[in-house]
């Protein structure tokens, strides 16, 4: 498939597509859990794959929804050890920020948001803080069609006013893959640009602009129309033994005005509730006020 039909921000994704899915490092977890870290170091290598050079790990569950509340906690536990990882144990009076990036208007966007609301942040008054430890902060930054500010430029001015030691930056992802709406949990060092898996080319938020590090939590809820199609029209033509045209499929696609549509599931508000106590519960478990 040519890369313009191609349209992700999962790192897994991308690594399947180019038969190259042997560069992840793959174990099976408790749960039907799937874990799954490629490290790319390399910039070549990264640039070929079309993503940013950092530590990618995906959690692939069987389910959107894994089969019981304790299915969920268990998945809540590896992400949170998964930012240990990445983050590192953050010492006393140390600041978080958690950026919840998209748009809260529109369900299939709206994960950011949604885990800001359910996050345990610390008062901004040191001593109505139960005990001293980490401080955590939230913003939402919301959508550059709405607020005139570059999501970038938001995280930016918050960082330069906070100083904070880290940032976990949380968005709706775009996938190649219906198994994995709502069921993958991807977690990386590489920082994000919001909007770039539907958008093109955005600014990005990652340690080399801020000068922390920077993890960005992400879950997919919405798929290229222009990838489903010409998936389906490549595995129609394989199962037939017919001839596959690619031409007439763009040619019918542009004329249709299908290339640049973006669809979600009809759960994706379900698929978003559910990712959402998961990554707030992960964070909260290491740095909210109450733990």
């Amino acid at each position: 498939m040519d890369i313009a039909d191609f349209v992700t921000d999962m790192a897994q994704d991308a690594l399947e597509r180019r038969s190259l899915a042997s560069l992840a490092e793959e174990k099976t977890l408790k749960c039907g859990i799937s874990k799954k870290t490629v490290k790319l170091r390399d910039a070549a290598l990264a640039a070929k794959i079309g993503r940013s050079p950092g530590v990618y790990v995906t959690f692939d569950c069987p389910t959107p929804a894994l089969s019981a509340a304790r299915d969920a906690q268990t998945l809540q536990n590896y992400i949170a050890g998964c930012l240990v990882d990445m983050l590192g144990v953050m010492g006393r009076r140390s600041t978080v920020l958690v950026v919840g990036l998209g748009n809260d208007e529109v369900t299939a966007d709206s994960l950011g948001s949604a885990v800001t609301d359910l996050l345990d942040v610390s008062p901004v008054s040191p001593s109505e803080r139960r005990r001293e430890k980490v401080r955590l902060c939230a913003v939402t930054t919301g959508v550059e069609g709405r607020t005139g500010i570059r999501s970038a430029d938001t995280v930016a001015g918050v960082c330069a006013k906070l100083r904070p030691s880290c940032v976990i930056a949380v968005d709706s992802l775009a996938t190649s893959s219906v198994k994995r709406l709502g069921a993958s949990y991807q977690l990386t060092t590489a920082g994000i640009a919001p909007g770039s898996g539907v958008g093109g080319d955005k600014p990005r938020i990652d340690k080399s602009v801020l000068g922390v590090p920077v993890v960005a939590i992400g879950v997919p809820t919405v798929l290229s129309m222009r990838t489903v199609l010409r998936d389906f029209a490549h595995e129609y033509a394989l199962a037939t033994g017919g001839e596959e045209n690619e031409f007439k499929l763009r040619e019918l696609m542009a004329d249709k005005r299908l290339g640049q549509l973006v669809v979600a599931p009809k759960e994706v508000g379900f698929y978003v509730c559910n990712a959402a106590s998961i990554v707030a519960g992960a964070i909260n478990s290491l740095f909210g006020e109450n733990t």
